[in-house]
């Protein structure tokens, strides 16, 4: 039998789950769900892990099964990437890895032994048909890495995969069949997330919701994108909080769901909240 593939989307006010298996005929939707956390406060760039999600957390675990393969996104706030473009023609694995370790001191302002490191290869097409791709590197303070995993330990979660939320963002849009053009809007509890439409080059951006209208804070990422170095955008795809705001002409709500085979009511009502967790899940296994 196949092992549940358990998607953890940890944000400072709770967490969302969601869980699939592989079956012969695609994905099936085992489990979903949200535990809100509400004396957690915003506990930034700490590995301080709070004894109020850890006691959540232990609780959830209990009513998974035995085996699963649990991935987790740390906080978006925690990651600091970069991109470097891929030379032509593109190189070995073993050239990437070169390729990285000697790039480390002029991409992150840390040394590279306090840093927990990892990158993957991104495509995004061109005019012409043509296909190029960038290494994104991704780094996070290890301490801060160890003290979510003794965290999760506690509550017997020992995760499989740490991603980061920004690609986790982008690769289930690609699942979703979400338009190549549409500019990517994540909302958290305190930020947003900005990330970069699937046929121009990785980018992202973290910005904090400050006192603004969701319209206001949509036209706000499109300008953030083009300062960024981005491309003018028209339509945005908005995912995560919902807070009863309706949404701009040009902005629409997107679901990881259509990327299941096969569903079982009750459902999500809002499934654009579940997009990190259910991008998690469906993660494939790194090579």
């Amino acid at each position: 039998m196949q092992v549940w593939q358990v998607g953890l989307d940890i944000q400072e006010n709770g967490f969302y789950s969601l869980a699939v298996q592989r079956q012969r005929y695609g994905w099936q939707l085992r489990h979903w769900g949200y535990q809100p956390i509400a004396t957690v406060q915003n506990q930034g760039a700490s590995s301080v892990i709070p004894q109020q999600v850890i006691s959540a957390l232990k609780q959830w675990r209990q009513k998974l099964p035995k085996r699963v393969s649990v991935r987790m996104a740390l906080p978006a706030g925690s990651i600091l990437q970069q991109s470097i473009p891929m030379p032509a023609p593109p190189l070995s694995l073993q050239e990437q890895s070169w390729l990285v370790d000697a790039s480390l001191n002029k991409l992150f302002p840390l040394a590279a032994k306090e840093l927990a490191i990892d990158y993957r290869v991104l495509d995004y097409p061109e005019s012409a048909g043509r296909v190029n791709q960038s290494i994104v590197v991704s780094a996070a303070r290890r301490s801060e890495v160890d003290g979510w995993l003794q965290a999760l330990a506690e509550a017997d979660i020992f995760p499989e995969i740490i991603d980061t939320a920004p690609c986790v963002l982008r690769s289930m849009a690609q699942l979703a069949g979400v338009a190549d053009n549409s500019l990517l809007f994540h909302q958290l509890p305190r930020q947003f997330l900005l990330v970069s439409p699937l046929e121009h080059a990785f980018l992202y951006r973290l910005m904090p919701n400050e006192l603004m209208t969701c319209a206001e804070r949509i036209e706000s990422a499109r300008q953030l994108y083009l300062l960024a170095g981005g491309e003018r955008v028209q339509h945005v795809c908005y995912s995560g909080v919902d807070d009863g705001e309706g949404l701009p002409p040009s902005v629409d709500y997107w679901s990881p769901l259509v990327a299941i085979r096969q569903m079982s009511p009750p459902l999500p009502d809002t499934p654009h909240q579940w997009v990190l967790a259910c991008g998690l899940a469906l993660r494939q296994e790194d090579l």
